[in-house]
């Protein structure tokens, strides 16, 4: 009966949208009781480009995001836990008109050199499309570092391999991308990327993040693709650290 009430409110939604909304509200619920059982920080945002870094031990990130022009919503958490020190875990919730993916991602420290700035790492992600026949759509691959230029500036590069099922045909791509963190301020950073990938996509984005303390960033993000219809998107997003 109450879970019925709970929904009851959105009925007017589509059956598609009904449920991928059923699916985030049980993902936040499930990440915050994460939260309150265990210890958690790290890093995140609405960017494309990563960083070699990833979550200290016993920390954990909820990031969340919307782009107005395709109506594409995100929410991702990821963790490392004290037991495996090298290893952060996590996954992902994708949402648009017409296409919802989960994707469980996985990434770990490869080598650090402290007194250079300098950090290595691998991720992966298989994505998984919900409500399709064949749910499997594609896995990622790559090795992103990080140099801690100065203080203040920080510089990433990613280079990797992507497998996907796009309208039916399978695709395997090279993938890159280049981005920077220039901190103006305790309170601002700005951040700018460009990133792509063999014979297909490439776009860049940039804009401010404020961080609201130590413990939630917000991101204000412009984005441009460089190919094809060249379109425009404005991203919203939000990184809980707890």
């Amino acid at each position: 009966m109450h879970k019925h009430s709970l929904f009851s409110a959105f009925t007017w939604l589509p059956a598609s949208r009904q449920r991928a909304l059923r699916r985030n509200l049980i993902f936040i619920g499930a990440t915050l009781a994460l939260g309150l059982l265990s210890k958690a920080f790290a890093a995140g945002g609405s960017y494309v480009v990563d960083d070699g870094a990833i979550n200290a031990p016993g920390e954990c990130n909820v990031d969340a995001g919307y782009t107005r022009s395709t109506q594409r919503t995100t929410l991702s958490a990821a963790c490392t836990s004290r037991a495996l020190p090298n290893l952060q875990w996590g996954a992902a919730i994708e949402d648009e008109p017409g296409l919802s993916h989960l994707s469980p991602q996985l990434k770990g420290s490869l080598w650090a050199w402290q007194d250079a700035g300098v950090e290595i790492a691998w991720a992966a992600a298989a994505h998984i499309a919900v409500d399709r026949r064949h749910p499997f759509d594609g896995a990622d691959l790559g090795v992103p570092l990080t140099w801690q230029a100065f203080e203040t500036l920080r510089l990433n590069l990613n280079a990797g391999w992507s497998h996907a099922y796009d309208d039916g045909e399978q695709n395997q791509r090279l993938t890159w991308g280049t981005g920077l963190e220039y901190r103006v301020a305790d309170s601002l950073t700005l951040l700018a990327e460009r990133y792509g990938q063999q014979h297909g996509d490439q776009a860049w984005q940039a804009g401010p993040r404020v961080h609201l303390g130590k413990q939630v960033d917000v991101d204000l993000v412009v984005g441009r693709n460089l190919t094809g219809d060249h379109d425009r998107w404005l991203t919203t997003g939000a990184t809980l650290r707890f």
